[in-house]
C-alpha cells in the first residue's frame, strides 16, 4: 500500500514564493529608480548660476562667451564638463587659450587669453604666431559711440601679408620667418610673401620691390638677390618693379617704366 503524500501543496507554496520574490524584486527596483530620481538634483550639486569672465578683453565679446558656455552647462555644479566648455570657447575667434573651473557653489569661472596676431592673411585674415589663421574677414567695430574703430586694413597695416592655401598656412609663415630672417642683417625687410598653387614664392620688400623666387631654393636665391642682384642695381632701385631670380646664373628685371632685362640664362622653377 503507498502511503506517500501527494506534493500539491509543497508545489503550490513554492510558486507563491516564486511570484511574491519576483514581485518583491520589481518593487526594490522601482523604489531604487525612483530613488536615483529623485537623489539626482543632489548629486548634480547645486547649480551654476554665475559666469565670471577673466582676461584682458579687447576682441572677445562676453556675450560669444555665454552663447558659447550656456549649452555645455550641467545641470548642477558636479556634472558640468569643464572641457566641452573649453572646447567649446577654443572654437570662438580670438580665443588662444581658455581656462574654465567651478569655484563653490554656484559659480563657474572663465579665464581667456586672446590671440596675438603677428601676420596678416590673405585679404582680411589674421594669423597667430603658430600659423593658425584665427580670423578670417576681420570687421571694423563700433565703439559705445557709434564711431567705427579701424579694421584689419589700418589696425594691423603694419603686418606682413602671406597668402597661400589654406591648408598650408603654417607652412607660408614658416618659409617668411626663414627668409625674413635671412636678409634681415642686411637691413632688408618683407612686408609680403604669397606662394601660389604650384609653390612658387615671391615675396614683397617694404621699397615696393618684388622678388620673385620660384618653387626650388627660395632661400638661396633670397641670399643672391642680397649678395649680387642688389649691390648691381643699388643705383637704379628707385626704378625697379621687380627682380625674378628664377634663373641659372643670373636674374631678371622688371622695371617700372614698363621694359624688362635679364641678365642669365633661363628661368628655372
Amino acid at each position: 500500500m503507498n502511503t506517500r503524500k501527494p506534493d500539491q501543496p509543497v508545489k503550490f507554496w513554492r510558486r507563491r514564493i516564486v511570484v511574491v520574490g519576483a514581485g518583491a524584486t520589481l518593487v526594490l527596483a522601482v523604489a531604487f529608480g525612483l530613488l536615483l530620481w529623485l537623489a539626482r538634483p543632489l548629486l548634480a550639486g547645486p547649480r551654476l548660476t554665475t559666469l565670471t569672465l577673466g582676461g584682458r578683453l579687447q576682441h572677445v565679446d562676453p556675450a560669444a562667451v555665454r552663447n558659447a558656455v550656456l549649452p555645455e552647462l550641467g545641470s548642477g555644479f558636479f556634472n558640468t564638463r569643464v572641457e566641452r566648455i573649453g572646447a567649446a570657447l577654443d572654437a570662438l575667434p580670438w580665443v588662444a587659450e581658455a581656462d574654465v573651473r567651478r569655484e563653490w557653489p554656484h559659480t563657474l569661472r572663465v579665464d581667456i587669453v586672446e590671440e596675438v596676431p603677428v601676420a596678416r592673411w590673405g585679404d582680411a585674415g589674421l594669423m597667430d604666431a603658430q600659423g593658425k589663421v584665427f580670423v578670417h574677414d576681420v570687421q571694423g567695430r563700433t565703439n559705445a559711440a557709434g564711431g567705427g574703430m579701424p579694421g584689419a586694413a589700418s589696425a594691423y597695416s603694419n603686418l606682413p601679408m602671406l597668402s597661400g592655401r589654406d591648408d598650408a598656412s603654417a607652412d607660408v609663415l614658416a618659409q617668411y620667418n626663414t627668409l625674413a630672417a635671412l636678409v634681415a642683417p642686411r637691413g632688408i625687410a618683407i612686408v609680403a610673401l604669397s606662394v601660389d598653387a604650384r609653390g612658387a614664392a615671391t615675396v614683397e620688400l617694404d621699397d615696393g620691390i618684388e622678388v620673385r623666387l620660384g618653387r626650388e631654393d627660395a632661400s638661396a636665391r633670397l641670399a643672391r638677390f642680397s649678395a649680387l642682384a642688389l649691390p648691381a642695381l643699388a643705383a637704379k632701385l628707385t626704378t625697379v618693379a621687380y627682380v625674378d631670380m628664377r634663373y641659372t646664373n643670373g636674374f631678371a628685371v622688371g622695371w617700372k617704366n614698363g621694359k624688362n632685362g635679364n641678365q642669365g640664362t633661363r628661368p628655372n622653377a
